[in-house]
């Protein structure tokens, strides 16, 4: 699984008039990071606050000309303006993609900028051979469910504790987030589990979010 060239990207992608992609340089890095903390405060605690150091980006991210690696940063800008990022990391052992992080400016968020670039991931990995997408999306506010939701994402669970978030000044606590998936093989290529090898719980649980397809012919 390769990442794609930002041309590949940008011919793939319908952003709204005045905005491009453009992928990350070294260079960009510092610029980065300053906008990261204006535009998302809450990130300097928790998973995300990879984003705000420097040696995440020198051992982490592909920047143009390598090394090859498995994360990827994306900018949107306007002009010359940072207008926001997305970032993607690749599991190429599962031909997995796991949606890291997506943040804004606020000042271009009625662009509406994050609800563009999710058709354009799934389009990008198909592209890449990616046969399976999963992220989180915060339960503090609605717009990331609304954005995966609305291209086709499964709400398959949630996480208890799995990351933690300043949930008032000074108070630090591990949250809940919503967990989505995105299937690009068919339901054919599924292997379903054996039902006597699951609990009672494990069961309904499963029946409940992955219902039985009827097969063919059957009443």
């Amino acid at each position: 699984m390769q990442w794609p060239t930002v041309d590949q990207i940008s011919a793939m992608a319908t952003l709204p008039a005045g905005f491009c992609f453009e992928f990350l340089k070294r260079e960009d890095v510092p610029e980065l990071i300053d906008n990261i903390a204006r535009w998302h405060p809450d990130i300097a605690i928790g998973g995300g606050s990879c984003y705000l150091r420097e040696k995440f980006y020198d051992e982490e991210v592909q920047f143009a000309g390598g090394p090859v690696r498995n994360v990827l940063v994306a900018l949107f800008r306007r002009g010359d303006e940072m207008a926001g990022m997305w970032s993607w990391e690749k599991e190429p052992d599962s031909l997995s993609l796991y949606a890291r992080l997506i943040v804004i400016s606020p000042e271009y968020r009625s662009a509406k900028l994050g609800t563009a670039v999710m058709p354009l991931a799934e389009l990008v990995g198909r592209a890449m051979g990616a046969e399976f997408f999963f992220g989180l999306a915060t339960l503090k506010i609605p717009h990331m469910q609304h954005a995966l939701e609305g291209v086709g994402w499964q709400l398959i669970g949630f996480t208890s504790g799995y990351d933690q978030e300043q949930v008032s000044p000074g108070v630090v606590k591990r949250v809940f987030e919503a967990v989505y998936c995105k299937v690009l093989v068919p339901e054919d290529e599924l292997a379903r589990p054996d039902p006597k090898n699951l609990t009672p719980t494990t069961r309904a649980l499963f029946d409940a979010i992955f219902p039985p397809v009827p097969r063919e012919g059957a009443p």
